[in-house]
């Protein structure tokens, strides 16, 4: 679980500094690239860091579940 949150937080952080090439582009292109690469990087270091949360919660569930009985 923590190896695949790793993965999906250094994804997004390669979108989040992505090499933006600007041969044969408009600014326009480049703008709407960034800008789409800027969302893809931060909605995977947040959906990770929401992903690490719930396991956490969920090992923390199961480990008072099994104190009480």
């Amino acid at each position: 679980m923590i190896i695949m949150a790793v993965l999906f937080i250094s994804a997004g952080f390669m979108f989040l500094v992505y090499p933006q090439s600007t041969t044969g582009v408009t600014d326009q292109q480049i703008k709407e690239r960034r800008s789409a690469a800027r969302w893809i990087g931060a909605t995977l270091i947040v959906m990770s860091c929401f992903f690490l949360t719930m396991g956490t919660v969920q090992l923390l569930d199961q480990s008072s579940h099994y104190i009480g009985h």
